[in-house]
């Protein structure tokens, strides 16, 4: 092999392992669970009678990466459940599941989920619910997640 040649196959050698690590560190980079931006503003709904301005007040946070079950009360006349997951890189089927449950009974589900191919960035998902006061409850159901967050916020 002359020189010219071997010059020619250590650059390319090298373009292609700068290619391998650089697309290896931009499939693994992946967002903290909550990182994205979340703001809730008041409504400005007046209710009728005393003229007090309802708005989201966060009530609990729950953080994991397995199953769980969580209480929290509620003040108001609705709530939201804001859930998201980082999954693992397994190429593997990647879901979480949050039920909210009052006095035991099923009131709302929803679920984030990812394929073997699908991308490995965090997701956020939200359930609103229009129960009233009292106590609820949260149960997530997890499968091969790496970070899970569920962040409660009540209406009043």
């Amino acid at each position: 092999m002359d020189r010219e040649t071997k010059i020619v196959l250590v650059v390319c050698f090298v373009l292609v392992a700068a290619l391998g690590l650089t697309s290896g560190m931009l499939m693994n980079r992946v967002t903290e669970p909550g990182s994205e931006k979340i703001t809730y503003t008041s409504e400005e709904v007046k209710p009728p009678g005393d003229g007090q301005i309802l708005q989201w007040h966060r009530v609990a946070a729950f953080t994991g990466s397995g199953d769980d079950y969580q209480c929290f009360t509620i003040r108001g006349s609705k709530f939201m459940v804001v859930m998201s997951a980082t999954p693992m890189i397994n190429y593997d089927i990647n879901i979480m599941t949050v039920d909210v449950l009052r006095d035991g009974a099923g009131i709302a589900t929803d679920t984030i989920d990812w394929g073997p191919t699908e991308s490995p960035k965090s997701k956020t998902r939200r359930i609103e619910v229009s129960g009233g006061p009292g106590t609820y409850c949260v149960s997530v159901y997890s499968t091969e997640l790496e970070s899970w967050k569920v962040t409660i916020w009540d209406y009043y």
